[in-house]
């Protein structure tokens, strides 16, 4: 019989079992990194991309893009800041606004970033047994918690 209750619980336990699974993956990557001797997190690939191609991008459009609190990419970018992987400025029209660039730190490191990447989206499609079914689950539950939140869906039905 198997113990896991997460797995028992199904869809109940869904919000659980997505953070078991990002979580193991974050701690193999880091370890990776780690063991590789580069000195940066799993989730700042999605920063590096987005100033890599958008060049003096702000706080607020990273967010936006990312669709994460403002407050969590500020103390992401701060750690990449502490790290050596991006400078950051005032914008010349904006005074308010925070813009980003990369450094030669991280300039010198995307090569081997790319690549790790590259090949980290090949593995998890291996992990899937070449099935992208995941992906598209994955953009319907996301697209239906934009118009109302798991916990209003909740609220509602015990109104009902």
């Amino acid at each position: 019989m198997d113990d896991d209750l997460i797995r028992q619980l199904g869809y109940a336990n869904l919000d659980a079992r997505l953070k078991r699974i990002s979580d193991k993956m974050s701690h193999s990557i880091r370890s990776m990194y780690k063991e590789l001797n580069i000195d940066t997190e799993p989730n700042w690939y999605l920063v590096l991309i987005l100033v890599r191609d958008t060049p003096n991008i702000s706080v607020m459009e990273i967010a936006n893009r990312l669709k994460f609190t403002h407050q969590s990419v500020i103390m992401m970018t701060n750690k990449m800041i502490s790290n050596g992987y991006l400078n950051n400025a005032k914008d010349p029209q904006d005074k308010r606004k925070t813009v980003f660039q990369l450094t030669s730190k991280a300039e010198i490191n995307l090569p081997i970033l790319t690549k790790i990447w590259n090949i980290g989206t090949e593995v998890i499609f291996q992990l899937m047994n070449e099935d992208p079914a995941i992906i598209s689950h994955l953009e319907v539950l996301e697209s239906n918690l934009e118009k109302s939140s798991f916990g209003e869906r909740i609220i509602k039905r015990l109104n009902d």
